[in-house]
This record gives structure tokens, sequence and C-alpha cells, in this order.
């Protein structure tokens, strides 16, 4: 066990062993104000990286037990606004102590990050007082909402440009009716418009509060250092008694709304996308945890680049390196997405659907899943080498209700019995959707 701060009162922070499956030195600790901290020290790196996460992302579009609705890609926006405060662009303040800043919103999270490749001690405490600080003293004006709303709807319009953009955002859509995962993370033009200082300000105190925030490090720093200034910023902070966010339930139906989505763009190539959509994930996080690597072990025997369906759909040309089989699940939502770019959509449907059915009649080859198994579990082993996946990790299962490095104990459970179950209930025909994006007639 380790304490910082020997006289200061309340401002403490204990700090003590975080169990996990690696037996990694990783430590854990609870500012007075309900602030988690995980810090994962690693003093033969240089640098370091940290990473401030508000449990608050696109998907959460209701605020308050009134049910008031929050204008779409307004957690986006928080996160853009927050850049800047009287004294300017935060961003050049850490560039002058040789770090960079960046911040992303997702579905379900939004984080802030720093990053060092080096620098003394008393650097790292500046940028770790600095992140603390930017994020949770927000300064808001309509003149300055109003400047980020034009900023913003830029961005939006180049997205709208983007063709792979349009055709994942065109899928989600088929997929889900109600559930917000189907809107654009930055918002539409028009709903940005809604946004001023009043509404950033009203969200801003629902959802960035300590109980709702979970901070990371990894990487070499100090951890007595880190606890101390946490400590001292989290004591110059006013109580509250706001609990972690908990989403309500959407009512989504259970099969996609629509089949299919087809638009004209301006590409080369015609891009074709399968999406499946997830029964609504139910169970313990490790019930869910375990789904989701079942889901991707699946796809990568099916679909993944040592598969045999992408070997013969390769060498007939009718995919390239575009294609790929991804899943991605969180919080009330999950699907799967199947695709690239083709010269006939058409065809490659039919191959997919075809692996596909074959799999269900004829089941799964228990040698090519142990293959994939493992090389999942070595990619998982060799992401923890970055200090950049080894925080957002920690944030990510801290908030998902995982201890640390569950991933590599759960991935040890699969078996080909496990996959077959998930192949028969996740890819099924009636959860199928496709998008296309053909090239503008000539």
């Amino acid at each position: 066990m380790s304490r910082s701060g020997r006289s200061m009162g309340r401002a403490s922070l204990t700090l003590e062993p975080l169990p996990n499956v690696l037996g990694e030195p990783l430590l854990t600790g609870v500012s007075s104000r309900g602030l988690r901290v995980l810090l994962d020290p690693r003093p033969d790196y240089v640098g370091a990286f940290g990473a401030l996460g508000i449990h608050f992302g696109s998907i959460d579009r209701v605020a308050g037990r009134d049910g008031r609705p929050i204008p779409e890609g307004l957690a986006h926006f928080l996160e853009h606004k927050l850049f800047e405060d009287q004294l300017g662009d935060v961003s050049d303040r850490f560039s002058k102590l040789g770090a960079s800043t960046n911040a992303m919103t997702g579905f379900s999270g939004t984080t802030y990050l720093f990053s060092t490749a080096g620098g003394t001690r008393d650097e790292l405490r500046t940028c770790l007082e600095l992140l603390l600080d930017f994020v949770q003293t927000p300064w808001f004006t309509d003149a300055l909402v109003a400047k980020e709303q034009g900023i913003i709807a830029q961005e939006i319009r180049m997205y709208d440009d983007d063709p792979d953009w349009r055709i994942f955002f065109g899928l989600l859509r088929c997929l889900y009716g109600r559930h917000p995962v189907r809107d654009n993370i930055a918002g539409s033009v028009e709903s940005i418009a809604t946004i001023d200082a009043a509404t950033l300000r009203a969200c801003y105190d629902l959802f960035y509060h300590p109980r709702n925030m979970c901070l990371a490090l990894s990487g070499a720093f100090d951890a007595e250092l880190v606890a101390e200034v946490v400590a001292r910023d989290q004591e110059a902070r006013a109580d509250d008694a706001l609990p972690r966010h908990v989403r309500a339930p959407v009512d989504e139906p259970e099969l996609p709304v629509a089949s299919r989505h087809e638009e004209r763009l301006p590409v080369s190539r015609p891009r074709w996308l399968l999406g499946v959509k997830d029964r609504v994930p139910g169970g313990t996080p490790l019930e869910q945890a375990a789904r989701q690597l079942e889901t991707r072990i699946l796809l990568d025997a099916l679909f993944g680049r040592a598969s045999t369906a992408f070997e013969q759909l390769y060498a007939e040309g009718l995919v390239d390196e575009s294609f790929s089989a991804s899943y991605s699940g969180e919080d009330g939502f999950g699907f799967s997405l199947i695709g690239g770019d083709t010269d006939d959509p058409e065809q490659l449907e039919d191959r997919v659907r075809g692996v596909i059915q074959r799999a269900r009649r004829d089941g799964l080859d228990a040698a090519v899943l142990l293959r994939v198994r493992n090389r999942l579990r070595g990619a998982l082993v060799r992401a923890l080498d970055s200090l950049e996946n080894a925080a957002f990790g920690l944030i990510t299962e801290h908030f998902q209700g995982l201890p640390p490095f569950s991933a590599l104990q759960l991935v040890e459970q699969v078996d080909a019995a496990a996959l077959q179950r998930r192949l028969e209930q996740h890819l099924r025909d009636e959860a199928f959707a496709v998008a296309v994006v053909r090239p503008v007639d000539p």
C-alpha cells in the first residue's frame, strides 16, 4: 500500500494493488470526490500516456430523471468546446511542455488524453494538472459556442462527403430504428444549431463529475506524484452526490428495420457492407465480454486474411485489402460488419452469404478456430506493449465492470462448441441488412 501527501489531511489518495491475471504491478485508488484512478507504472519505458475518460457518449440522448432529450452530437460538441478556455487553446499549453493532447468521442464514452515522449518530473506533473483542470473547468459563452458550431458543421459536411462514413451510418440506420447508435456521433448541421451555452452547461453538470470519470496512466511516472496531484486537484473541487451514469434500455426492435440501403457517390469502385444486428446483450459484464471475443474469433475464422473464403475471393478479384469483418458491441447494442470495395456487389453478397450458410450447415473447423483463437491471444498481449492501448483498456474495463486484462483470461475459455453456438445465435439471415455505395452514373 502506498500513501501520498503525509500532511495533506483530506487531500490524500491511497493507492492499493489492483489484482490482474498478468500479475502486473497495477495500482488503483479513489479520490475524496469519487474519481477512480488506475495506474500502470512502467519505469523501463520512455514517456507516459494519460487518459481521462467520461462515461458519456453519443448514445446518451436523455438527460435527468425527467427524460429531457439531448441534441444529437452534443457529447462530441462538448469534447471540442472544452479545449478552449479564457487562456486560449489548451493544446498550445501541452505543446510547450513537449507533450501532445487529443480527445475522442465514441458511442458510449468521451476520452481526453495527453502523451509525453520523456520529460521531467515537473513536466509530467504539469501535464497531469492541465488535463485534470481543463476537463473539469469548462468555459462556455454563447459567442464561443456559435464559433464552434461553424467549425463542427464543416467537420460534419466533410464526413458527409466520405463514402466509408456514409455507408457505415446508412447501414446502421437499416439495423436500428430507435437506438441512438444509428445517429452520427458528430450530429447533424441542424442538431448542433440547437445547442447553446446553457444546454452545454446543463449536460456538462449532469455527466462531467468525478464518479462518472476515470483517470488512467501508463508508462514512466512516479505513482506517488500522480496520487499527490490528483488528491490536491480533487480537494479543490466542489463535492457532489451524483452517482455514475446508468443508461436506460432503449425499446429497440430485435430485427433490422430495413433490409437495404443504396446510394451513389463519386467513388471509383462500389463498396458493399453486410450488417448483422445482434440481440440486445444481456448477462454479466464477463458474459458480454466473452460473447464479443467469441464473435471476433468467429468472424476471423470465416472471413479473416488467413481464411479460405478470403483467399478465394481475393484470388478471384472480388475483394481487395479493404475487405474486413468486425464486431462492435457496447452498452445495449451490438453489430457485425463484413465487406469492402468490390467490382461486383451482388456476387460478393452471394458468396459471403454462402460462406455463412455452409458454416451453419457443416459446422466449424476446430483446428482453424484454435489457430485463430491463439492468434487473437497473441494480438491482445502485443497490444499491451502500447501505453495508449493499456490506458484506454483500463478505462474501458472499468466502465464495463471488468477486471483488468480480462480478455486474456476469457479468450482461453473459448472453445469450438461456444463458437458454433455463437454462429447460430448471431449470424442469422433475418438479422442481416446490406448497404451499397455505387459510383455516380457517367
